[in-house]
Parts: structure tokens; C-alpha cells; sequence
């Protein structure tokens, strides 16, 4: 794991803006798309609708995320604070366990495609719990951070 060469007492990682307009974006391209299917037929009009559909929660989650404020990860002598969409977590150094990289696979064939997300293992109960995103780090980046945050605070 990359271990950081200078680490601050505390730091904050927001989520990756390019990523969140690109997402942004293509759920707009998803709209315009489900409104030019939609027409006299049943069958197209139900997949336009439901393209439609789907643009448009995506461009919720993608507002929410690029919210001033919805979403960071802080990182602190007392452990990691976490807000997704305004949603906070807290957990001390003292109670993960381990941290990794899990892999979830996409699709099928040549369209195969693989997104990795950090993780962590609580001691009390070694439930795995994972970030919704590396905040504009690789995953080996960030778990590099969090094992040095952990081992001098742990």
C-alpha cells in the first residue's frame, strides 16, 4: 500500500467533481433519449418512459452528491466521520478491524467492466462496511491513507 509521506492531524476528501458532472451529463443525454423513444408504440413508449426514468434519478443522486456539503469523508485523531448525501457515520480507529478492496463485476461478455470500492471490517461484529467512493483517490490510495491514519491514531 502507498503510505503517504506527510500526514496532516485531520483531513477532508470530497467526491470527485468531474465524475459526479460526467454522471451528471449522461443521465441529461438518458432524458433526451427516452423522449425520442417514446412514441406510438406501446413497447417504446414504455422503454422511453422507463429510460426517462432512470435519467432522472440519476441526476437526483448526482445533484445530491455535488451539494455543498452532502458528502465528504473526514479523517481525524478520533477516527472517520462520513456523509453521504447528508447522511453521516461515524467510526473510531479502535473499532475497524481491517481495511480492503472490494471488486464488484459489471456486465457481461465485452462489455465486462469492474469498479472497486474501499472497505472495512468493524471488530464487534466483522460486518464489512464500504465507502460509496474513493473521493478522487484510487482505492490503494485511500486505504494507504486510512491504514496511516490508523496506525497512528489506532
Amino acid at each position: 500500500m502507498n503510505q503517504p509521506e506527510f500526514l496532516p492531524e485531520s483531513m477532508t476528501l470530497y467526491p470527485n467533481k468531474i465524475k459526479w458532472l460526467l454522471v451528471l451529463l449522461l443521465c441529461f443525454i438518458f432524458i433526451v433519449m427516452g423522449i425520442f423513444l417514446i412514441g406510438d408504440h406501446d413497447t417504446e413508449t414504455l422503454l422511453g418512459l422507463f429510460i426517462c426514468v432512470l435519467g432522472g434519478l440519476g441526476i437526483l443522486i448526482s445533484i445530491l452528491t455535488l451539494w455543498p456539503d452532502s458528502s465528504w469523508l473526514k479523517l481525524g485523531p478520533d477516527g472517520i466521520r462520513n456523509k453521504v448525501m447528508f447522511r453521516k457515520f461515524y467510526y473510531r480507529w479502535s473499532d475497524i478491524n481491517r481495511f480492503g478492496i472490494t471488486t464488484v463485476q459489471h456486465g457481461a461478455g465485452l462489455s465486462k467492466s469492474k469498479t472497486e470500492f474501499v472497505s472495512f471490517w468493524m471488530n464487534h461484529d466483522n460486518q464489512m462496511r464500504s465507502f460509496s467512493e474513493c473521493y478522487g483517490k484510487n482505492a490503494e490510495e485511500l486505504i494507504g491513507i486510512l491504514e496511516s491514519y490508523r496506525n497512528r491514531y489506532g
